[in-house]
């Protein structure tokens, strides 16, 4: 499973506008910062995951009983 997810948070942190159906030459500026948004989001939740995978036990034990 942690493969998997490392896998996830790698295809995240790669996401780029085009893979929103974003095509700069017939598509406008409102839907080019639509397509940037949403990529910079899967881009930040990739960094997210991969943060977390990288917590050892004893940090998410912490961050569960903080929140």
């Amino acid at each position: 499973m942690e493969e998997k997810l490392k896998t996830l948070a790698k295809w995240l942190q790669e996401v780029t506008n085009s893979d929103f159906g974003y095509d700069s030459y017939s598509d406008g500026k409102l839907e080019d910062a639509i397509a940037q948004s949403q990529a910079e989001t899967c881009n930040i939740i990739g960094g997210y995951l991969e943060e977390i995978l990288a917590m050892s036990d004893e940090q998410i034990e912490t961050e569960l009983k903080q929140k």
